[in-house]
């Protein structure tokens, strides 16, 4: 093997942006299993900070896994089997699941645990707590690592059915 092989060095530049997607975006895999078991305002608050402190940093890392992940399908010839197309078919449902499920979710919560100026939270505890007892997160989490498990085992595996 040609350590100078640019195929492996895009494959190699794609796995760590995966290994960056997968740590900044463990903080809000992290969060949202302690956000389940909390109804403390300010801890809800403090937690949802949290997780957004790791936000720009799993957009720049997705952005690097999907570059260098088209540059090596390329450099590969691996986009006339059915294994990448459907990698990033899951990425791509992903990202919707997320924006459509995930996001909302987490902006009622912020919404929910905001107080007016009076002092009054917006939202009552039994509100709140109906909130925070929606399967949303559930749904993201489940979805998220299943999506995650079977792209890597398609990106291991690489079954030649081709396209």
């Amino acid at each position: 093997m040609n350590i100078f092989d640019s195929y492996s060095w895009w494959k190699f530049l794609h796995v760590l942006g995966v290994l960056a997607f997968v740590m900044f975006h463990g903080v809000s895999a992290v969060v949202a299993f302690r956000l389940r078991k909390e109804r403390d305002r300010t801890r809800i608050a403090e937690l949802l900070q949290f997780s957004g402190t790791s936000i720009q940093g799993m957009y720049v890392s997705l952005g690097v896994l999907i570059l260098f992940g088209v540059i090596a399908g390329f450099a590969g010839d691996w986009w006339r089997f059915w294994w990448i197309w459907i990698s990033l078919g899951l990425l791509v449902a992903t990202l919707a699941v997320m924006y459509v499920v995930a996001r909302p979710y987490y902006q009622q919560l912020k919404d929910a645990i905001q107080l007016r100026p009076s002092g009054v939270p917006r939202r009552s505890d039994e509100e709140l707590d109906q909130i925070m007892r929606s399967s949303a997160s559930t749904l993201t989490i489940a979805w998220g690592t299943a999506a995650l498990v079977i792209i890597a085992w398609l990106m291991i595996w690489k079954p030649t059915w081709q396209v």
